[in-house]
């Protein structure tokens, strides 16, 4: 009966480690309802503002990584991406914000003892720095210069990730981004 218990323990651990591990990225949008998204089908992306501090810390190279993987979705979607401004119906523009910020969790443990009551409550302190990032793309009507769409991600970022596990990061953050546009 105890392996059997141990066994379920075990597996219900694993499924939760996965469902983890898989969480999908999940993108909030925003839309301005008087803009006519049906006229949209060309877009030019716009360059990512080199002053701001956010963006110093971003390489030119993760920039055009990420053009690439945006760009693509919108392909994928059925929207022609163009260079020239003048030819588009839609300027897309995105920005990274990054914030340092500390994780700081107790845990409540048994002593040692394995017995209530028989040594002292144990407390243990976790405490993890990490960078939150938030993705926002915005939608800008040429004729107004103002945005009429945005999406936005959060997300703990990592240091060095796997070039591999980034582009398809990227390339899910992207779905996540756009799984809301055109807006109906």
């Amino acid at each position: 009966m105890k392996i059997r218990t141990i066994q379920l323990f075990t597996v219900l651990c694993l499924l939760g480690l996965v469902a983890a591990c898989s969480t999908p990225i999940e993108a909030v949008t925003d839309f301005d309802g008087r803009f006519d998204f049906g006229k949209v089908r060309k877009i030019a992306i716009q360059p990512v503002d080199r002053t701001s501090v956010n963006a110093i810390k971003i390489s030119d190279m993760q920039i055009e990584r990420i053009n690439q993987s945006l760009a693509a979705e919108l392909t994928r979607r059925g929207f022609q991406v163009v260079e020239d401004n003048q030819a588009a119906d839609a300027w897309m523009t995105w920005h990274l914000v990054t914030e340092e910020r500390t994780d700081v969790r107790t845990y409540n443990s048994m002593s040692y003892y394995n017995c209530w009551r028989c040594g002292p409550n144990v407390s243990d302190v976790s405490v993890r720095q990490y960078t939150q990032g938030t993705f926002i793309v915005d939608m800008i009507d040429p004729a107004r210069n103002q945005s009429v769409w945005r999406s936005i991600i959060e997300s703990r970022l990592q240091a060095q990730p796997d070039q591999a596990k980034a582009e398809e990061r990227r390339r899910e953050a992207a779905a996540a981004i756009f799984a809301e546009f055109p807006p109906s």
